[in-house]
């Protein structure tokens, strides 16, 4: 293995050291790139200016058509980093679906399905902070059958 390194950094310098060419454009010889104008050699007495005017259209100016249009408010929920009490693990979505419409009918609660591989897991709640998520745990273990709940990391609905 120490050979390898040794092998690859004396290829690094070799290749680091190979000596590039490179190719320069040169600039051609008695031929003017660029020539210095003084004001006084411009002659601006034959310039004129108009002024137009756009003709008259009955469409409504780029802003206008802002202004009329209203921006279509996107309402959905918001997400956001929190917790959630997890009561089941299932291999099959089946499953986790049943899982999932018996603790809604017993706990009166939002409960979700989420495919994490490589199980549909079925979790309760919407906890801003992992204090309420840990009562809320605790409650489930006192007073249900699901003993094994815990509190999981998850992105949740604000409520």
């Amino acid at each position: 293995m120490k050979y390898y390194f040794y092998v690859l950094i004396v290829m690094l310098l070799a290749v680091g050291c190979v000596k590039k060419e490179t190719v320069a454009e040169e600039e051609p010889i008695g031929e003017t790139m660029f020539e210095e104008v003084s004001g006084e050699d411009i002659d601006t007495s034959s310039i004129t200016f108009e002024e137009t005017i756009p003709e008259a259209t009955t469409s409504t100016s780029f802003l206008e058509e802002l202004e009329e249009e209203p921006t279509p408010v996107v309402s959905g929920p918001v997400t956001r980093q929190g917790y959630r009490v997890q009561i089941g693990a299932y291999h099959s979505q089946a499953d986790a679906n049943s899982a999932a419409d018996r603790a809604r009918g017993l706990l009166g609660r939002s409960v979700y399905v989420q495919y994490i591989a490589p199980y549909y897991k079925v979790r309760v709640g919407n906890f801003t902070n992992k204090y309420e998520a840990t009562q809320y745990k605790d409650q489930l273990r006192r007073t249900t059958s699901y003993t094994g709940a815990w509190v999981a990391g998850s992105e949740i609905i604000v409520e």
